[in-house]
């Protein structure tokens, strides 16, 4: 007669919950991922070697957070747990009030090695508030809106700025055919943090890369029946002080392209893009 081992299996000594609420963490994308997108990657990421100890779930909506795509990681084998997120150092989310995100690298293989027992990084390693966001993908996205691509070969043109603060809105008409980077003197540079745009009347509006956390594309129709094109930026508080606006062109056959332009960016970077 053989007996039946009852004892439960061990747990995994590492467990990672990436958060896929379609309402939230699931819909916006960071670095040109969504939720699914890094579900997927740790998935591919577990070797066969590693299924033992790495459990990889997902869950609705665990903060309140909607910072764009996060997960929790739980080390069982120390009881601590960490947070990476599409934003990095200290927020406020709605369930937990004061938290603390890592940032999500870009080969989230890092994160299984670096929180297993045998090769864990000290917590205090991988959290690294005030890291720059990626000015280079700004940038490119910028230029792309300046530029064109694929098929639209026509840049988003005519356009109004707004600036934000807590007090005052201003709107400023510009337009991004003239878009360039400058560096912190004002001199041209491809690789400069600073976005510069032309007004009409021949100013100048910049733009601080640096303090960019957030941007989303939003298309509606208004309430004339007109479609309505915005790109709207967001700052370390994830408040909106820079919006651009497209204008009608004065030339009407660019319309067309100008929408498949703007739908185009939002397929290739997400409606919401986080820095």
């Amino acid at each position: 007669m053989t007996s039946t081992d009852n004892r439960p299996a061990p747990r995994p000594d590492l467990n990672i919950v990436v958060c896929t609420d379609e309402y939230g963490c699931g819909r916006w994308y960071h670095r040109g991922r969504n939720a699914d997108a890094i579900l997927h990657q740790f998935k591919d990421a577990v070797s066969a070697d590693d299924l033992g100890q790495v459990q990889i779930t997902t869950a609705g909506c665990i903060l309140g957070c909607t910072y764009g795509p996060r997960f929790d990681v739980a080390r069982r084998w120390s009881g601590e747990k960490l947070l990476y997120g599409s934003i990095c150092g200290e927020a406020t989310v709605t369930r937990r009030g004061r938290v603390n995100f890592a940032p999500i690298p870009d080969n989230v293989a890092q994160v299984i090695e670096d929180n297993l027992p045998a090769s864990a990084a000290p917590l205090d390693a991988l959290h690294t508030p005030g890291q720059p966001p990626d000015i280079d993908l700004l940038r490119m996205l910028l230029s792309d809106c300046r530029s064109g691509m694929g098929k639209a070969a026509i840049g988003l043109g005519e356009a109004v700025v707004m600036v934000h603060n807590a007090a005052a809105t201003v709107s400023i008409p510009a337009t991004l055919d003239n878009l360039e980077f400058v560096d912190g003197s004002g001199k041209p540079d491809a690789e400069g943090g600073i976005a510069v745009l032309t007004t009409d009347g021949d100013g100048r509006v910049a733009l601080q890369l640096s303090r960019i956390r957030r941007l989303e594309f939003t298309h509606r129709t208004m309430g004339n029946g007109m479609p309505s094109y915005g790109i709207w930026m967001g700052d370390d508080q994830l408040e909106t002080v820079y919006r651009i606006y497209l204008r009608r062109s004065e030339n009407a056959a660019a319309n067309p392209l100008r929408h498949q332009l703007f739908l185009a960016l939002m397929d290739k970077y997400g409606s919401t893009v986080t820095f």
